[in-house]
């Protein structure tokens, strides 16, 4: 083999090595942006939940939502009494607030009860 072809041969294998991480980076980024998708589900989820927990739209009353018109703030509409509880109950309980839960509440006799 000589210099000519030995260059070559490095030259071949440099091309190769470059493809190949290129291809590792194109993987890379669309495993991360797979991660991104599955992130932005996730929060979006638990933005919609917590939304109805607080009887909220999912803007929380953004001027242009076209769902409230900037009118779906907490309190807009009745609160979702099962997520109510999960998310808003223990920050209640952390300031020493308590809900009066002597019986259990049926969804709608909570929501009658919240709109009085």
């Amino acid at each position: 083999m000589d210099a000519r072809q030995f260059a070559a041969g490095m030259q071949t294998n440099e091309d190769q090595a470059v493809r190949a991480g290129r291809l590792r980076g194109e993987r890379r980024r669309k495993a991360r942006r797979r991660l991104d998708f599955a992130a932005y589900e996730t929060v979006a989820e638990r933005n919609a939940e917590f939304a109805a927990a607080c009887g909220a739209c999912t803007c929380f009353g953004e001027p242009h939502c076209l769902d409230c018109g900037g009118e779906g703030r907490p309190g807009w509409q009745v609160p979702d009494e099962n997520l109510f509880r999960l998310y808003v109950a223990p920050v209640l309980e952390r300031l020493g607030l308590q809900l009066h839960d002597e019986e259990a509440h049926h969804a709608l006799s909570w929501a009658a009860h919240s709109a009085s």
